[in-house]
């Protein structure tokens, strides 16, 4: 393993919940199948989507800000005619805004799947 997967997989097996900004009801949709595949292996999901009322079995947040618990790891889904450069931008200077090395870790439960949901998705740690 390199050290990106090295990373990949403490932060996995760090968080039992993910907060999922973008989250989407359409299961076409990378922002609803992949946090389904999270929740199929064992991680809670907290939705947040201004549009929809339930996601995944779960109550929906209609802001970040709305979500009643402390934040661990969030993971973020925009249109990609709303981002402007692909997934290999590089990371802005300085420490992560948001993410997992800003809060506190819980123990995740069940194993950890052989690969990730998504291989475009970056992680800020």
């Amino acid at each position: 393993m390199d050290e990106i997967d090295t990373n990949i997989e403490r932060i996995l097996t760090t968080y039992a919940t993910i907060t999922v900004v973008g989250a989407s009801d359409t299961p076409a949709k990378a922002a609803h199948y992949v946090p389904a595949h999270m929740q199929e292996h064992g991680w809670r999901i907290i939705p947040v989507n201004p549009h929809a009322s339930e996601i995944l079995g779960e109550p929906v947040y209609r802001t970040l800000a709305e979500v009643p618990e402390p934040l661990g790891l969030v993971d973020v889904f925009r249109p990609s005619d709303q981002t402007p450069d692909g997934p290999d931008r590089p990371s802005p200077p300085g420490p992560p805004r948001c993410g997992c090395s800003s809060a506190s870790p819980r123990e995740r439960p069940g194993p950890l799947p052989k690969r990730p949901a998504c291989s475009t998705s970056r992680i800020a740690a």
